[in-house]
C-alpha cells in the first residue's frame, strides 16, 4: 500500500503553527549550525579568492629563488624563508641571467625595523630592491615615483612606502617629501603603492607594510652583502618550467640542493591547501551546532509525544496504523529541521555578502547544499527514537493516559 504524505505534510504544519515559540526556539540550533558552516566557508573561499588575485596582478611570469630545500615546491615559503644556510650573491645573478628564458633577475634585502614620523612609530619590513623591481615586480605607484639608477647609484636614501605605512604614519595626508626613520637612519619619501592588501607579496609579508630602498642603501645600513631571495622575470608564463629547471641546474653547481625554486602556482596551492583545511577544519567545529540542533529536537519531539498520548491512542483506535504514526512524528521533526535550515542558509547568505563589504567572503554552492542536506537528515534521524515510541504506544493505554 503505498503512503500518502499529504496529510502528513499538512499535520505538521498544523502543530508548529500551533506552538511557533516552542518551534522556533527547536529549530535554533540548527539554524545557528547552517549560518556557522555557511560563513566560515564562505569567508575561506573569500580568501582564497582574494589571495589569488593578488597573486594574479602581480604577474605570473614571477619565479622565485629562496635559501633551503623545500620539499614540495614552497614550503620554506609558507615559513617566511626561515630554512636554509645560503645567501645569494652577484655572481649568482650573473650566472642565472645567461638563463634565455629570463628577462631580468631581481634581487632582495629584506630586513625589518621600527619606521618612525614624528610621534607616530610602527614595525615594518625593508626591501632593498634593484630599479629593476617596479616593472618586474608590478610595484605601482598611485603618488610620487619609484627610485632610479642615479640614487641606486650613489646610496640614496629615499623611500616608498606601502599604503599601510602611509596610513599609520599620515592618516590621509600625502606621505611625498616627508621624511621618516627607519631605525636610526633618515630616508625622504618618493612613493606611494597602491594598496593591495595582505598575502600580495609572494614573499611572505604584507605588501601594505613594507617600505622599499635602493639595495645599495640596504647594504649600507643593514651591513650585508647578498640576497635572501632572487625573483626571476621570464619572457612569458609558456617557458616557466623550463626556467626552473635551468635555474636548478646553474645554482646546483655552488650550492647542491640547499635553495628552492618555485613558481607563483605553487605558492598558491600552498596557501590555497592551508586555508582549505583550516576553513573545512572550523566548518566541522561550526557542524556540532548542528548535532546540538538535532538533540533539542528530539528532546522537543519526545516531549510532544508525551503532551499527545491521548492523540495518538485516539488515532490508533480509529485505525492508523504503526506507520502512521511513525510518518507523522519523523515529518513534524524533519518539518522542524528543513525549516531551521532554510532560515540560516537565508541568514548565512545575507552576512556573507554583508560581510563582504569588509572582509573578502565568497558564499560556494556546496557549502549551502551541504549544510542544507546535512540539517534535512539531521531531522529523520534525530525523529527517529520519538516517533517509534508514539508509534509503539498501545491505543488502550494511551486512552487511559492521565
Amino acid at each position: 500500500m503505498k503512503l500518502n504524505f499529504s496529510p502528513f505534510i499538512k499535520l505538521s504544519f498544523t502543530q508548529l503553527k500551533r506552538n511557533k515559540t516552542r518551534s522556533f526556539l527547536t529549530m535554533l540550533g540548527i539554524i545557528i549550525g547552517v549560518t556557522s558552516v555557511i560563513l566560515l566557508v564562505s569567508i575561506g573561499a573569500g580568501l582564497q579568492h582574494y589571495i589569488k588575485g593578488q597573486f594574479e596582478s602581480l604577474g605570473s611570469n614571477l619565479i622565485y629563488i629562496t635559501p633551503g630545500q623545500s620539499g614540495e615546491g614552497g614550503q620554506n615559503f609558507a615559513q617566511g624563508f626561515s630554512s636554509g644556510t645560503i645567501r645569494f650573491e652577484f655572481e649568482d645573478i650573473r650566472d642565472l641571467q645567461t638563463i634565455k628564458e629570463i628577462d631580468t633577475i631581481v634581487p632582495l634585502v629584506q630586513a625589518s625595523d621600527v619606521i618612525t614620523y614624528g610621534k607616530e612609530e610602527i614595525f615594518s619590513e625593508v626591501s632593498g630592491l634593484t630599479v629593476d623591481a617596479e616593472k618586474a615586480m608590478n610595484i605601482n605607484l598611485v603618488e610620487g615615483r619609484f627610485f632610479n639608477s642615479a640614487e641606486e647609484d650613489r646610496k640614496a636614501k629615499v623611500a616608498v612606502v606601502g599604503y599601510q605605512i602611509k596610513k599609520d604614519l599620515f592618516s590621509e595626508d600625502s606621505p611625498i617629501g616627508e621624511t621618516i626613520s627607519i631605525g636610526e637612519d633618515r630616508f625622504r619619501v618618493i612613493g606611494l603603492v597602491e594598496e593591495m592588501g595582505q598575502g600580495a607579496a609572494g614573499l611572505g609579508q604584507n605588501i601594505d607594510n613594507v617600505a622599499y630602498i635602493p639595495y645599495t642603501t640596504a647594504f649600507e645600513i643593514t651591513g650585508q652583502d647578498d640576497f635572501l631571495t632572487l625573483v626571476a622575470v621570464v619572457s612569458s608564463d609558456e617557458v616557466i618550467e623550463k626556467a626552473k629547471e635551468e635555474i636548478g641546474v646553474v645554482l646546483s653547481r655552488k650550492y647542491d640542493d640547499d635553495f628552492s625554486v618555485f613558481d607563483q602556482t605553487q605558492i598558491l596551492s600552498i596557501i590555497g591547501n592551508i586555508l582549505g583545511t583550516l576553513t573545512l577544519g572550523l566548518a566541522g567545529i561550526a557542524a556540532i551546532s548542528l548535532v546540538v540542533g538535532g538533540v533539542g529536537i528530539m528532546n522537543i519531539m519526545f516531549v510532544s509525544v508525551t503532551e499527545r498520548i491521548k492523540e495518538i491512542g485516539l488515532r490508533k483506535a480509529v485505525g492508523a496504523t504503526y506507520k502512521d504514526i511513525l510518518f507523522q512524528f519523523l515529518c513534524e521533526s524533519t518539518a522542524l529541521s528543513l525549516f531551521g535550515g532554510l532560515i540560516g542558509v537565508v541568514i548565512g547568505f545575507g552576512v556573507s555578502v554583508l560581510i563582504n563589504n569588509f572582509f573578502p567572503s565568497h558564499v560556494t554552492l556546496w557549502s549551502v547544499a551541504l549544510s542544507f542536506g546535512v540539517s534535512s537528515i539531521i531531522g529523520i534521524v534525530f525523529g527517529v527514537a520519538p516517533a517509534r515510541k508514539a508509534a509503539m504506544l498501545s491505543p488502550i493505554e494511551a486512552l487511559r493516559y492521565e
